[in-house]
Formats: C-alpha cells, structure tokens, sequence
C-alpha cells in the first residue's frame, strides 16, 4: 500500500493511495495503521489503480505534455 505526502507532485495521479500530510506525525500513524490493516483485495485494487494511472502518464506523455505547453 502507498502512503504519499499529499505535497507530493504524485498526489494528483496517485489518488487511490494513502494520501497524508507528512508533517501530522497522527495522520502518518493513522495512514500507517489503516494500510497494515487494510484487506487484501482493497490494496490489489488500490495498486492496480495507481499501476493504469502511471502507464498512461508514462514519460513520453510527459515529453509531449511539455512540449505542447512550449508550443
């Protein structure tokens, strides 16, 4: 399970994980504690969802992102 900094620029694509605010030393615990505990079928869905996000924001769509935005 991932738990992320919501300051992270990841945040935005990473939205099935565990989104937390790295400076709240409780919320980090909690964030902790919820993905120990989480079952195993809800991490599998969780990672599969992040796992599509990121093949389809692979660096070649960056590459062409940023050279439209040139553009």
């Amino acid at each position: 399970m991932l738990v992320l900094s919501r300051f992270a620029g990841a945040a935005r694509e990473c939205e099935a994980a565990l989104l937390v605010n790295p400076y709240d030393s409780e919320s980090m615990a909690n964030a902790i504690a919820r993905a120990l505990s989480m079952p195993l079928e809800e991490r599998r869905e969780r990672h599969n969802s992040i796992m599509r996000v990121l093949a389809e924001n692979d660096i070649k769509f960056w590459g062409d992102k940023f050279i439209t935005e040139l553009s």
